[in-house]
């Protein structure tokens, strides 16, 4: 079996509106890139269709290291203390090029 390198895989469920901010953290932090995708789903904020303009969620997810996770955390954090809804996930993952992913 190929080597496999342990990461941290964040993935944020967010309204759109937020985009902007959730990929100026992940440059602003260095990370090797991220990912979006629309997202429709039910939860504690109700239903989200996608049907409404500006009403439309998305998935943000982006692979750190351990070292880089704490303070991309943070300014996540700081976004749902400023009272943006989002969910927020941290999951350990693993990847088999670790360099495409390093700090």
């Amino acid at each position: 079996m190929p080597q496999l390198h342990p990461m941290k895989l964040i993935n944020i469920v967010a309204n759109m509106t937020l985009e902007e901010r959730l990929v100026d953290i992940a440059e602003a932090h260095a990370t090797s890139g991220y990912t979006i995708l629309e997202a429709r789903g039910a939860g504690s904020a109700g239903l989200q269709t996608g049907a409404l303009e500006g009403g439309s969620n998305i998935l943000f997810m982006l692979v750190v290291t351990e070292s880089k996770l704490t303070e991309v955390m943070v300014d996540i954090e700081k976004l749902m203390k400023r009272g943006h809804h989002l969910a927020c996930f941290v999951s350990d993952t693993q990847v088999l090029r670790r360099e495409k992913f390093a700090d």
